[in-house]
């Protein structure tokens, strides 16, 4: 048994284009999102991503549907409650 509280795995980093290629992005959304995005730099080392920073971008672009949020569904109104625009003019 380990008395670390991490194994190695959780110390593996992702490149800028690893990193891309796992979320499905061109590398340069990552470049020019850096400031907002969680990542690691240390030193004048290139920026890298763990799995812990690349499940948060990916949490933080997540969208969800209308229906899915709890808004109630749109309904469709009956034939009875279309009326037409207005005569047309011609020219």
């Amino acid at each position: 048994m380990s008395l670390r509280p991490y194994s190695i795995e959780h110390l593996q980093n992702y490149s800028l284009e690893q990193t891309a290629e796992i979320l499905g992005c061109l590398p340069r959304f990552l470049e020019d999102n850096l400031k907002r995005l969680p990542h690691q730099k240390i030193g004048a080392a290139k920026p890298v991503f763990a799995a812990e920073d690349i499940l948060e971008i990916k949490a933080m672009h997540r969208v969800q549907p209308a229906l899915v949020a709890g808004a109630p569904a749109p309904t469709a109104g009956s034939l009875a409650q279309i009326r037409p625009k207005g005569r047309r003019r011609v020219s």
